[in-house]
C-alpha cells in the first residue's frame, strides 16, 4: 500500500512539472540557496569590517578617522541592506512553505520565533547603527565635539555582531527541525 501512495505522489509531482511549474522541492532548494547567499554576504561583509577594515581605521583621529568610516559605510550599506532584505523575505518565504506556525514541528516553531526577534533586534539596531547613530557621531567630530555618541555606538555595533554570529546558527537548527 505504502510503495502505491508514493507512486500516486510521484507521477502526481511530474504531472506538475509537465506544466511548467517547478516542483516543491526545487523551489525550496532556490529560496534556501538564495537565503543562504544572502546570508553569506551580511556575515562575511560584517565580520570582514568588523575585523579587518574597521582597526586600522581606529587608529586614525578626527577628520581623516570620519571620512574614511562614512566612505566604508557609504560603499556597504547597498550591499549589506540588500542581503539582509532578501535574507527576511527568503526566510519568511522558507517558513510558510514549512507551514511554521501551522503543521511544523512545536520545536522548529520555537526557535523559528526566536530567531524572528532576534532579526527584528538586528534590523532595528543596524538601522540606529548606520542612519542615526553613525551620522550623529560624524556631526559630533565635524564640530568638533565631546563624541558622546561613540560608547552607544560601538556597543550597538557588538551586539550586531553577536546577533549575526547567532542567526546563521538558529538557520542551521531549523534546517536540522525540519528533517
Amino acid at each position: 500500500m505504502g510503495a502505491r501512495i508514493s507512486c500516486v505522489r510521484s507521477s502526481s509531482a511530474a504531472a506538475s512539472t509537465s506544466f511548467g511549474s517547478p516542483p516543491a522541492s526545487a523551489v525550496d532548494l532556490f529560496l534556501r540557496t538564495v537565503h543562504l547567499l544572502a546570508a553569506i554576504v551580511w556575515v562575511g561583509g560584517t565580520v570582514a569590517l568588523v575585523f579587518v577594515a574597521v582597526p586600522p581605521v581606529q587608529r586614525l583621529e578626527g577628520e581623516t578617522r570620519a571620512r574614511i568610516l562614512r566612505e566604508f559605510g557609504h560603499r556597504w550599506r547597498p550591499i549589506g541592506w540588500s542581503a539582509l532584505g532578501v535574507a527576511v523575505v527568503t526566510g519568511a518565504l522558507l517558513a510558510a512553505r514549512a507551514h511554521a506556525f501551522d503543521s511544523a514541528p512545536h520545536d522548529f516553531d520555537w526557535v523559528l520565533a526566536a530567531k524572528s526577534v532576534l532579526v527584528a533586534l538586528l534590523l532595528a539596531c543596524s538601522y540606529l547603527h548606520d542612519f542615526v547613530l553613525g551620522p550623529g557621531l560624524a556631526r559630533q567630530v565635524r564640530a568638533g565635539e565631546p563624541q558622546s555618541l561613540r560608547p552607544l555606538l560601538v556597543g550597538i555595533g557588538r551586539t550586531n555582531l553577536l546577533l549575526t554570529i547567532v542567526l546563521p546558527i538558529l538557520g542551521a537548527v531549523l534546517t536540522q527541525l525540519l528533517d
